[in-house]
């Protein structure tokens, strides 16, 4: 294909000439020559020209070369010559063809030149019409502009004659006093009605003092009557409103009620007093305050004195853990003994935990109370007041927000009745030796501190933290004061018995009731401060009491009594805690002490030798140890033991009996003896048959453990 193409494609050379001899004869050529033949500086010019000529012919035997027709020529390999020949005589052929077609329809083409310009007429005609519509609507709408802005005009005119007689209006209605309104201000009752006259005069009276309305010679004419009419309503309400709080002051009245159907009803008063008339205004205000005191300070005196009148009489000094105990005794003339000492009753909780769930209960009724005539504890009258007076000061509050606009006179009405309450507390205290009172105080304050805090407003606060304050102090010194007891006391000189001593139990009883009461906001604190009490009563039993027995039997026996006192009362009352464990351990520990001391007292030379031939016997000793076993020793015991076994386990049941006096711990404790006797007697069996492999001689006299046991589950039952 391509040495077809090379053949058929004339040379670059000749197509260069072809291109020049196409070029000469170009008319542009021809000028240019013509001009090159003039000479001069005509000569770059047509030197320029002739180069443009053959740089447009190169463009464009370019383009025909992309031609798609010309490449599809030159693929086929025919010559151009006769292809452009071919071209050339197609295009003459679809010429005359297309002057045929013209000239056969030439008539037809006449008739539609004619229709072409018959409509050109017609449509002059319509836009010369369109033009003198459209000049007469633009004379309307000159019209009609006109007309808007003459209706806008008169729009504006309208509206502002009408707000001019609006105001004109609204100035006269508000400037002008008419006469009735007088007559009702200066004579009509001070009631509901009145309150409305009192505000058509204040919002006339301020429209007066506007500067606006000052400057007009209207207000200048009725200012003097406004004075005349505000000064004789200032008067008029100030008598009103005083005679209404002077009615506060009246015994047995409901100052609620007062205030919420009269006083408030009328606030509107006040508050035109406010605006225009303060000086009445403060003096109506202190009137109040000052009346409102002395009656919360009556009602309070007069409710704490009433309640206080059922009080129980609280502990005093004499009902510390280790003051003496008073058995038997009557007060009287020649006693010495303080006619108020409780004993155990000062360190019980007991029924006064109902305090504590009546914290959200509402206040005692006085009169109720006093009819039924029970007792008190102070907590209770405490809880009572404290509730009374959080009700009360928030009514109060309520009150002063409502009607003087603010709660700034607060202080001032409460402050008396909150001294005297705190007052009140202070004189308890101070005579009051109640552990158990002064954490029911502290639980009781938290929890009216908690519904304080629940209301809108945290109403008495400063009041709660102060009593948190007094009654912790008084805990804490009263706590010190029993520790102090404790470490102390000092017991007589003749052997206490065995049996819990009071000083223990009143402990036990102390700790419960304090435990129980589960104060989280002073939980640590009392724990530190009874670990100290702990220690201290630890001492007295284990240092001073149990010392003053000759016998370590007796020794422990009266710390098992007296630890086993402290423990069971602090399960029984649900109070466990640190002091529950610790005495615990110290039970074990002398529990065990005392089996070893009551086994030793009637069978102890067979505990003894139990001790000593153990070690020589033990499986693996030389035969020199196996010889140091005294045998007739070991016969003498055995034939010993059967022969008393019965009296010492009677003799052990009638010591268990007398050491304890709770038979629950007696039996507790018997059961560990006889363990412990039938052990020992075990380890003394396998050493004679150690010692004697084939059988002692004295075998008839060796008593078989099922027998004693027998035994021992006998007595343990039937104790």
């Amino acid at each position: 294909r391509r040495s077809l193409l090379a053949s058929q494609t004339p040379p670059r050379k000749t197509l260069s000439r072809q291109r020049q001899e196409s070029a000469r004869s170009h008319p542009r050529f021809r000028s240019a020559r013509n001009c090159c033949g003039m000479g001069g500086e005509a000569a770059p010019a047509a030197a320029d020209a002739l180069r443009a000529l053959l740089e447009e012919e190169e463009e464009d035997l370019t383009g025909f070369a992309e031609d798609a027709a010309v490449q599809e020529a030159l693929s086929c390999g025919r010559d151009l010559r006769e292809h452009a020949e071919e071209v050339e005589s197609s295009l003459r052929a679809v010429e005359r063809e297309s002057i045929a077609d013209y000239i056969k329809e030439s008539e037809s083409l006449a008739g539609l030149h004619t229709q072409i310009r018959e409509c050109d007429g017609v449509l002059d005609t319509m836009e010369s019409m369109l033009r003198g519509f459209q000049s007469d609507l633009a004379s309307i709408s000159a019209q009609i502009k006109y007309l808007q802005d003459e209706s806008l005009s008169m729009n504006v005119r309208l509206r502002n004659r009408k707000a001019a007689e609006t105001q004109l209006s609204s100035f006269i209605t508000q400037i002008v006093v008419p006469p009735e309104l007088i007559s009702q201000i200066c004579e009509a009752e001070v009631d509901a009605s009145y309150l409305g006259y009192v505000q058509q005069l204040d919002a006339k009276v301020s429209f007066a003092k506007l500067e606006s309305t000052a400057m007009t010679s209207a207000c200048a004419d009725i200012a003097p009557e406004l004075e005349k009419l505000r000064l004789k309503s200032v008067q008029r309400i100030r008598d009103f409103l005083l005679e209404r709080v002077g009615r506060l002051k009246r015994r047995m009245t409901n100052t609620q009620i007062l205030q919420n159907s009269v006083l408030l009803k009328y606030k509107g008063l006040y508050a035109f007093l406010q605006s225009h008339a303060p000086d009445v205004c403060a003096e109506v205000r202190e009137a109040y305050t000052t009346t409102m005191s002395s009656v919360y300070l009556a009602k309070v005196r007069d409710y704490l004195t009433g309640l206080l009148a059922l009080k129980v009489e609280p502990p005093s000094k004499s009902d510390l853990l280790a003051a003496e105990e008073w058995v038997g005794y009557t007060s009287s003339l020649f006693s010495s003994k303080p006619s108020h000492a409780r004993g155990d009753g000062a360190f019980k909780l007991g029924e006064r935990r109902a305090v504590l769930d009546a914290a959200g209960e509402p206040p005692l009724v006085l009169p109720a109370a006093q009819q039924e005539g029970k007792p008190l504890n102070y907590e209770a009258i405490f809880r009572s007041a404290c509730t009374l007076l959080l009700d009360v000061a928030s009514s109060e509050h309520s009150f002063l927000t409502s009607f003087f606009g603010d709660a700034d006179s607060f202080d001032h009405v409460f402050g008396k009745s909150i001294f005297f309450a705190m007052e009140n507390l202070e004189q308890h205290l101070v005579t009051s030796w109640d552990a158990v009172g002064c954490l029911l105080l502290v639980h009781v304050n938290t929890a009216q501190r908690d519904a304080m805090a629940a209301r809108p407003v945290p109403l008495l606060a400063n009041f709660f933290a102060r009593v948190q304050v007094l009654v912790w102090s008084r805990f804490k010194a009263i706590m010190e004061a029993h520790v102090q007891s404790v470490s102390a006391f000092m017991p007589s000189g003749k052997a206490p018995e065995t049996a819990p001593h009071y000083v223990a139990r009143r402990y036990a009883e102390l700790v419960a009731s304090l435990r129980s009461l589960k104060v989280a906001s002073v939980e640590p604190m009392l724990g530190s401060i009874l670990r100290v009490l702990w220690t201290e009563v630890e001492k007295l039993l284990s240092e001073r009491l149990a010392r003053q027995h000759p016998t370590l039997k007796h020794q422990a026996a009266l710390l098992i009594n007296n630890y086993d006192l402290v423990v069971h009362t602090l399960a029984e009352r649900g109070a466990r805690g640190e002091e529950s464990t610790h005495f615990e351990q110290l039970l074990d520990q002398v529990k065990t002490v005392f089996v070893e001391e009551q086994l030793l007292a009637d069978n102890g030379k067979m505990i003894s030798f139990v001790k000593q031939a153990e070690p020589l016997l033990v499986p693996g000793a030389p035969p020199e140890d196996a010889a140091k076993v005294d045998k007739g020793a070991m016969e003498h015991l055995t034939r010993e033991f059967y022969d008393k076994w019965k009296a010492g386990i009677e003799a052990i049941h009638r010591d268990v009996v007398q050491s304890f006096s709770n038979f629950k711990l007696g039996m507790d404790i018997l059961k560990q003896v006889l363990t412990q006797l039938l052990l020992y007697y075990t380890r003394f069996l396998d050493l004679v048959k150690q010692a004697f492999p084939h059988g002692p001689p004295f075998a008839q006299y060796i008593l078989s453990i099922p027998t004693l046991m027998n035994e021992i589950k006998h007595f343990s039952r039937n104790f």
